[in-house]
């Protein structure tokens, strides 16, 4: 595996897929983060906070910014 990260050209971050992607993503991060705030048992709590993570790391390869550490 080689050590450079992953990243999406501009192009690419431009295109309809990312574009229509990156939206449903965003309101999935939106829906976990509101599950999250729920009172609710240790390992759930712990379960939502990787997938935010995950869907984090996924929504980051769109942005400018540097990417989430991990990935």
């Amino acid at each position: 595996m080689a050590d450079e990260a992953f990243a999406l050209t501009d192009g690419e971050k431009r295109h309809p897929l990312w574009v229509r992607l990156s939206a449903h993503f965003e309101e999935r991060l939106a829906l976990l983060r509101r599950r999250n705030d729920a009172v609710q048992p240790e390992a759930q709590t712990a379960a939502l906070r990787g997938e935010i993570t995950c869907l984090k790391g996924i929504i980051a390869l769109g942005k400018d910014s540097p990417p989430i550490d991990g990935w």
